[in-house]
């Protein structure tokens, strides 16, 4: 059966902490909505065979290492849409090229390999319009660099405009899972 689904990097727990504390500052809320993940998305893929796409992932997270992940800057991915931005390099830059070697052809157009869109973040918020300048404020007051750890990949069902499942989790490396 094919699916949308996006391959995502599941950070430390430390990370996830900052991450959705930075969530809540530029939310203004001092909760999450259920559905907030933090992660930073590998791929999107359009209609891919769930079974394959899950196969490639498992033996592609076992044959790499957690590796480190430097989150920068915080700012606009969209005017809509507040984001934490991590260094595109080391093992972000090597592991994203080295996964769209194959099921590219299926990637979105922000995750395709030959598109070159690709834009490692996280999203924090997602505002009804753009989001404003109080909200702006608050999260970079909110924030200051930081360091983190790729720790595992997960596959996840998009079902729908904030709907999605996590399918499938795997620790990078054969490790514990987070």
């Amino acid at each position: 059966m094919t699916k949308d689904l996006c391959v995502l990097w599941e950070t430390d727990p430390e990370s996830t902490a900052r991450l959705e504390a930075l969530a809540r500052a530029v939310s203004g809320r001092a909760f999450l909505c259920t559905a907030f993940h933090p992660h930073i998305t590998l791929g999107c893929y359009l209609q891919v065979e769930e079974g394959a796409l899950a196969d490639y992932m498992l033996s592609f997270a076992r044959e790499i290492s957690p590796f480190p992940l430097c989150f920068e800057e915080t700012g606009l991915l969209t005017p809509t849409v507040a984001a934490c931005f991590p260094a595109y390099e080391g093992g972000l830059r090597q592991h994203y090229r080295a996964f769209h070697r194959r099921f590219d052809s299926h990637a979105d157009r922000w995750t395709s390999l030959a598109n070159g869109l690709y834009t490692p973040h996280v999203s924090l918020y997602t505002g009804p319009g753009e989001v404003d300048a109080p909200a702006l404020r608050r999260l970079s007051d909110a924030f200051s660099p930081f360091a983190g750890t790729a720790r595992a990949l997960a596959l996840s069902w998009v079902r729908g405009e904030e709907d999605y499942e996590i399918l499938l989790r795997v620790p990078l490396g054969g490790g514990k899972d987070i």
